[in-house]
């Protein structure tokens, strides 16, 4: 079944389930109404797209650096290339910071629509600032850093490697902002800690 071997088609069959169950509620007399939609949507593709960063994050930081650290050149220029598994990671990894903003924006949008200030918890600001500072790093230190390290972008093996120290720390300090910002993130529709 092409469902199980093609990435692509299993991403299409997920969302044809979560569209045929909202259906469904619908059909039961249950559902959103246009308001609630927006919201849904908006909190799902945040959820959505947000898994897809911070996992690709964790990847990153706990298995692709370790093991880089240890291939040989040659090893690393394969990975690199087009193609390659470090460049796909890359886009996903950075085109999914961008829908976690955008999504995020959406949200904050919608609650102060739905309650002005007060529905916008101090919370959700303290997730949402390291969520902005983390995607800042990501188009604006990571990505051009890592086109210089991956062969994007003509570099010396001098600037490759203060490139990769660059990127290096950017990516750590986005490991050290994830862990407090996805506990504000869940405690501002859970379990509020400032109120």
């Amino acid at each position: 079944m092409s469902i199980f071997t093609n990435h692509r088609m299993a991403i299409a069959a997920g969302f044809v389930l979560a569209a045929l169950l909202i259906a469904a509620s619908f059909m039961a007399g249950g559902g959103l109404d246009g308001e609630q939609v927006l919201g849904a949507v908006a909190r799902w593709g945040h959820f959505l797209a947000g898994i897809t960063w911070i996992g690709l994050l964790y990847y990153f930081n706990f298995v692709q650096v370790p093991a880089l650290a240890k291939m040989s050149a040659a090893g690393k220029e394969e990975l690199f290339k087009e193609g390659g598994i470090v460049r796909r990671a890359l886009f996903w990894f950075r085109w999914a910071s961008l829908a976690t903003v955008l999504f995020g924006v959406l949200l904050l949008v919608g609650l102060w629509r739905m309650g002005g200030a007060h529905a916008i918890s101090v919370d959700i600001m303290i997730g949402a600032t390291f969520g902005l500072i983390m995607w800042a790093n990501v188009f604006f230190v990571i990505w051009p850093n890592q086109q210089k390290v991956i062969g994007m972008v003509e570099a010396t093996p001098e600037a490759k490697a203060a490139a990769g120290r660059k990127a290096l720390i950017a990516s750590r300090t986005n490991t050290v902002l994830s862990i407090p910002m996805l506990f504000f993130m869940a405690s501002s529709a859970h379990f509020p800690v400032f109120g």
